[in-house]
């Protein structure tokens, strides 16, 4: 199959770019036993798994060490600072006014200091390195696997660790730097518009039903078959989250006077639905190839919106980076999988 034709796209330059500036090595000589210089990288790993989880004990978890070794690096934290960084009569536990403000800046260090790491290891000859990729089941299935085929064949020595999620809950990883990269629908639109992406291939929206349906007898079937019926759609969550965002999208206008029964994030799950006759399912195609669909068939919607474009999103912060360069060219060689249309732009 042909590759993605559509360009990368990059965001504007914002705050970031600050960082890249030139800083005189003068500036970072500490002035006092409490400058920056004293701190240690485990105490900001502790410090950013509470404030995120809301809690030591799933901070431990998170991190793998002992509460009181996480309890240890807080306090540390806390006294070469002089500040209380956490109000630990919330419940559940929350940073403190100078605990939030030392937050994004805790965040930025870490992931500039990687940035350091990776853009030292890429001048060997075998980029060592890790990357974390977020995706959802139908990419994860039928598209990673060719991905990763490509990246370890060029540089075998990169790790790799995935996190699957929901469009809304992948949009949080990436934006707040738990993934490097993440698969994802153009739509619903991300919050978060400083992100780069490069649109990847569009993908039909098809309706699922059993063989004995009557509307299986139809070569397609229009918006007011489908409302006849009770619909079993993906992902899970509310409206405003973006559950059952295809559905609702695929129907337009006409979305209001849909009986939506069920909403799911497992294809498996959408299927068993449908084989058991609690409605028509309404999914993408390629979703369906993850799971056996014996005893039902499918159906194209006669709908302009029946179809989703799916992208590949990663942070600014992160565009530089060795390890995201080589996943972009190891994704942009890999082989499309069946029954979708490279993206190309107008």
């Amino acid at each position: 199959m042909s590759t993605p034709t559509g360009p990368d796209v990059p965001a504007d330059d914002g705050p970031a770019a600050d960082l890249d500036k030139h800083v005189d090595p003068l500036d970072l000589t500490p002035r006092d036993p409490r400058d920056a210089m004293s701190l240690q990288t485990a105490w900001l790993r502790s410090f950013l798994a509470v404030a995120d989880s809301g809690g030591f004990g799933a901070a431990t978890l998170a991190l793998h060490l002992s509460q009181s070794r996480v309890s240890a690096h807080i306090a540390a934290l806390e006294h070469t600072l002089g500040v209380t960084l956490f109000d630990r009569k919330a419940r559940p536990i929350c940073t403190t006014e100078a605990g939030e403000l030392f937050r994004g800046h805790a965040m930025t260090a870490l992931l500039e200091l990687q940035r350091g790491v990776e853009a030292a290891r890429s001048t060997l000859d075998n980029l060592v390195a890790h990357v974390a990729i977020g995706s959802y089941p139908s990419v994860s299935s039928t598209y990673l696997p060719a991905i990763l085929r490509e990246l370890k064949s060029k540089h075998p020595d990169v790790t790799v660790e995935l996190f699957e999620g929901t469009a809304a809950t992948l949009e949080e990883m990436v934006t707040k730097g738990t993934v490097d990269l993440a698969f994802r629908p153009l739509l619903p639109k991300m919050r978060e518009a400083t992100l780069c992406h490069r649109p990847i291939w569009r993908e039909d929206i098809v309706a699922v039903m059993r063989e004995d349906d009557p509307l299986a007898k139809l070569s397609s079937v229009s918006i007011e078959n489908i409302l006849e019926r009770p619909l079993i759609g993906n992902p899970s969550g509310t409206e405003e989250d973006g559950g059952g965002f295809d559905v609702r999208n695929t129907l337009g206008e006409a979305a209001g006077r849909a009986d939506i029964a069920y909403l799911t994030d497992q294809p498996a799950t959408l299927v068993a639905l449908v084989r058991a006759a609690f409605g028509i399912g309404v999914i993408n195609r390629l979703a369906l190839q993850t799971t056996s669909t014996e005893g039902l068939t499918m159906r194209t919607i006669d709908s302009t919106t029946a179809h989703r474009d799916v992208a590949l999103f990663w942070t600014r912060r992160r565009a530089k980076s060795a390890v995201v360069k080589a996943f972009l060219d190891a994704q942009a060689s890999a082989q499309l999988p069946p029954g979708v249309q490279a993206f190309k732009t107008a």
